[in-house]
């Protein structure tokens, strides 16, 4: 199921991998591998990895089980799967695998002035400033049951692509990607 909504764009200043013991140190899209080995350590390992659609070798650099893909010595996109790597701004606010998300209910009362009413809930959830969606998906390989995707804006420039946070049933997140290319 697709569910239109307007484009959001989040600036991939606030998608930076960020050191769990020194939010001074850390990777944004776009910059230099050697940034991840000072914030991060030495990698548990590295491989060549083909970018079919950009027609390239690069590099899967494997840290703890996190995944850092690498075109020309920069880094393109990434897969979390633990809290060993923070997500969000060097030096701000960070968000991690294992996070929750917050819900609001609302109540919505139908019905003639005075009542008698009919009350309906709807339930809102939102994981900083991320539009949350809750459903029972498949994406990414993943399978979710709330997810929240954006579209990156880099440099200032909009881009098609996407960082996405996919939560499990009991509201955690277990997933975050972003790239600069889909």
């Amino acid at each position: 199921m697709v569910h239109a909504q307007t484009r959001q764009y989040y600036s991939s200043d606030k998608l930076a991998l960020v050191s769990p013991t020194d939010k001074s140190k850390g990777i944004k899209l776009g910059e230099d591998i050697s940034k991840a080995i000072q914030a991060f350590g030495q990698p548990t390992s590295v491989e060549d990895y083909p970018f079919e659609t950009l027609g390239m070798m690069g590099k899967l650099y494997d840290f703890n089980g996190n995944k850092l893909y690498v075109t020309e010595g920069k880094l393109h996109s990434y897969h979390i799967f633990n809290s060993s790597i923070l997500v969000g701004k060097i030096n701000g606010t960070t968000f991690k695998v294992g996070d929750t998300i917050k819900s609001t209910r609302r109540e919505i009362k139908n019905g003639p002035p005075g009542g008698p009413y009919h009350i309906t809930y709807k339930d809102t959830y939102t994981f900083l400033d991320f539009p949350i969606v809750k459903e029972d998906g498949y994406s990414r390989n993943q399978h979710h049951y709330y997810y929240g995707v954006v579209f990156v804006l880099h440099n200032g420039i909009k881009y098609e692509a996407s960082a996405h946070l996919y939560f499990d049933s009991n509201k955690k997140l277990f997933y975050i990607s972003a790239n600069l290319a889909d």
